[in-house]
Order: structure tokens, then C-alpha cells, then sequence
């Protein structure tokens, strides 16, 4: 079966071989560790391999893992992912280090809030509803373009795009979508400045090399480091 850090690995090694054969040139893309469901000792194992980046779904589960000590005790950068919901966006900006799964009313409020800070999360990451799926969060391409094209001032605190694509897709689908969001972010980079907007969050263990070979230069993985997930391992 192999370990996490032979787990983190390989999935290492075939993003670089991705990388390599969508740019031509030899690097890597960020490697987010999903960690949903997953016990403290688990997620240690992944540090001492070389993670740097662990991705949480829910603010409750984070607290009572006590997440956050790696900050200090690991230098591991703790990334919100999962569903927000407005009542908790202060807890959240305030604990993590970023949130990848921002939405506009997460920007709307920010943009009224002038003193910021207790808020920790500086790098903001808004969603794509890439496959226009009614029960998923985010904006669509579309919706993005035309917030873009009014200059919508929030769209000016983003620091990348962040995108799901729908499970059931086909890989034909797949790459439609990610290339679609790819030129979606670079229209953003080249509106918004490069200097701000540099992250696209697209794929996870069951394509990432496919979002690399799209664009993606950070990439979600949990089941491809960590094997199946079981409800009863936290």
C-alpha cells in the first residue's frame, strides 16, 4: 500500500513530470494536503515528508485538531478549502492562513472592513463554479468575466482563482473546464496585475496531472497522500 511519504512522492514526481510537459521547464506546482478526517499523527507523517501546505474543510475539525500549532511548532501554512458560511468568515479569516475557497460575499464584507489587523488570512483564493453546479458555492466563469468587466472593487483583493470541477465529469469535460478557468486567470493576471494575482488552485488526487497540463499551479490532494478516507479517524 506505501506509506505517506512514499504517497507524497510519487505524487510529487508526477506533478514535476506534468509541469515539465505543459511548460517545458523543470519545477513543481504547490501541493495542498487535504487533511479532512485525517488524526494529528497522520498529518505530522506528511510534514516530516515535506509538506508545507495542509488544507482543512471545517473550522470546528481544525480547532479541535489544534491545527494551527504546526504554524509555529512545523512552519505549515494552514489553508482553509472547504464550504464557508457567513457566519463563520470572521473565525476563519482570522485563524488560517488563507482561505482557497473565498466567495463574494466573503469580499464584499472585506471591502467595508478598513481595519484588518486580527484578521491572519492575507492570501484569498475565489472560487469557480466551474460545472455550474446549483449546490456548490462560488461564480461561474461568466459571472467572474462580468465582475471583471465592471471593475468591481473586491475583485482587487483576490489572489487567484480556486475551482471544483463536477465529479461525475468525463476527462474530455475535465479539460474543457480547467482550460476555460486557465484563460479565466489569465485574463485576471493581465486586469488585475501580476504581482497580486498569482495562484490557480485546479485538481485533486484524481487529476491533478490533468490541471497542471491546463495550468494549474497549485494543486489539492488528500486521498492520493493519505489512501481512502474513513469517518472515523479523527
Amino acid at each position: 500500500m506505501g506509506s505517506i511519504a512514499e504517497h507524497l512522492a510519487e505524487v510529487r514526481e508526477r506533478a514535476r513530470v506534468s509541469y515539465y510537459r505543459a511548460t517545458g521547464r523543470p519545477g513543481e506546482p504547490r501541493i495542498v494536503c487535504v487533511t479532512k478526517t485525517q488524526p494529528l499523527p497522520r498529518i505530522l507523517e506528511a510534514i516530516d515528508a515535506g509538506a508545507t501546505e495542509i488544507g482543512e474543510n471545517y473550522l470546528q475539525e481544525a480547532v479541535r485538531k489544534d491545527i494551527f500549532a504546526l504554524r509555529e511548532s512545523r512552519g505549515a501554512t494552514i489553508r482553509y478549502i472547504g464550504r464557508l458560511q457567513s457566519n463563520k468568515y470572521h473565525a476563519i479569516l482570522r485563524l488560517f492562513d488563507a482561505v482557497d475557497s473565498a466567495d463574494c460575499r466573503l469580499f464584499e464584507r472585506l471591502d467595508g472592513i478598513e481595519d484588518r489587523e486580527d484578521l491572519r488570512a492575507r492570501t484569498l483564493l475565489l472560487e469557480v463554479n466551474a460545472g455550474e453546479e446549483s449546490q456548490k458555492g462560488g461564480l461561474t466563469v461568466s459571472e467572474i468575466r462580468e465582475l471583471a468587466a465592471a471593475d468591481t472593487p473586491w475583485l482587487h483583493e483576490i489572489s487567484g482563482l480556486m475551482a471544483v470541477v463536477p465529479l461525475q465529469a468525463t476527462t474530455q469535460v475535465r479539460t474543457m473546464l480547467y482550460r476555460s478557468i486557465s484563460e479565466l486567470f489569465h485574463e485576471l493576471v493581465s486586469d488585475l496585475g501580476s504581482s497580486r494575482v498569482t495562484l490557480l488552485s485546479m485538481g485533486t488526487s484524481d487529476d491533478y496531472e490533468l490541471a497542471i497540463e491546463q495550468g494549474s499551479n497549485m494543486i489539492r490532494i488528500g486521498t492520493g497522500i493519505f489512501g481512502a478516507r474513513s469517518p472515523s479517524q479523527v
